[in-house]
């Protein structure tokens, strides 16, 4: 009788795309993406149509999910809001496990990469952490003592909280590569989604100005966020992950703006400051860092839940 190998399918269901990878002897094999369907159904059917070509490579014997909102493996529901509606149509943990006739693990996006990046990753040395993971939207997740705090609305200051969530909202537009793509896309005349985001950053080095200011908003909200979330947070390390990690200038560029916007007076970090701080005092300057795993993050993480639930 031939043996096939016991694996897990990683599933990482973004905005615009359901990333995906085959997760056997502590690594991904076979990553790819599809674009992510606008209803359950079709979900399901993109779903099982890998499952049925990992065979008989691998037998997929679970299917670890990493999504937008906030996944509740209790009552399997994905609270929130996200850009995949699908998800927050009542109850899904349950019903995608019974569609598929295979167990499902749910775990939010930021805390999958985290979950990822401390156990294998950057934070293996680090106790304080935040990460920041950014694709459609912008996914943050704390880590205090060791531990991702998954309820922060117990474990975390309210008012921090909030103040955090309200910068994400107001900058998304202008940090999304998704988001910065369509509108590059529509300044340009173009239809929307013409241009993707990892697109935009090439047409930036071939000098298209349209690209090129939107790459420096882009480089001056994320240093915004960042330096607000280092103050509010005082972490060790903040990770990036997502698909704006795979750009290799990233961290060079995002540093150096940071510096400027530290060093200079604004009204916005200015009010930023009189949160934590005197006027007269400067701002801290983060320790950023980009994941180990980059946009492959969210799928280790999703597996590595999957074995603790389910072991």
């Amino acid at each position: 009788m031939i043996q096939h190998n016991q694996a897990i399918l990683a599933l990482d269901i973004g905005g615009s795309a359901v990333k995906h990878g085959i997760w056997y002897n502590k690594q991904l094999h076979h990553q790819a993406s599809f674009p992510t369907p606008l209803t359950r159904k079709n979900f399901y059917s993109s779903v099982q149509e890998l499952c049925d070509s990992a065979y008989p490579e691998f037998s997929i014997k679970g299917i670890a999910v990493s999504c937008p909102g906030e996944p509740d493996e209790l009552s399997g529901m994905v609270r929130g809001l996200s850009y995949v509606p699908f998800l927050h149509l009542g109850e899904f943990q349950n019903e995608f496990s019974q569609a598929l006739h295979l167990p499902v693990s749910l775990q939010n996006d930021a805390n999958s990469a985290a979950l990822a990046e401390m156990t294998l990753g950057i934070g293996k040395e680090h106790q304080h952490a935040l990460f920041t993971i950014i694709g459609s939207g912008i996914g943050l997740s704390v880590v205090e003592d060791g531990k991702i705090i998954k309820n922060t609305t117990d474990k975390i200051n309210n008012f921090e909280k909030f103040i955090a969530d309200t910068i994400k909202t107001i900058n998304n537009a202008k940090v999304s590569p998704v988001h910065i793509g369509r509108t590059v896309s529509l300044k340009s005349f173009k239809l929307p989604q013409t241009i993707e985001g990892k697109d935009v950053f090439e047409l930036a080095k071939q000098g298209n100005a349209i690209a090129i200011q939107e790459i420096e908003r882009m480089y001056t909200a994320l240093a915004e966020i960042l330096l607000f979330l280092n103050e509010a947070f005082q972490p060790d390390i903040i990770g990036i992950g997502g698909g704006i990690s795979n750009n290799p200038d990233l961290l060079p560029m995002l540093n150096k703006q940071i510096y400027a916007l530290a060093t200079t007076q604004t009204s916005k970090l200015n009010l930023y400051k009189s949160l934590y701080k005197t006027l007269n005092q400067p701002l801290s300057l983060p320790n950023i860092k980009i994941c180990r795993f980059k946009n492959d993050a969210n799928l280790v993480g999703a597996a590595l839940h999957f074995e603790e639930s389910h072991s």
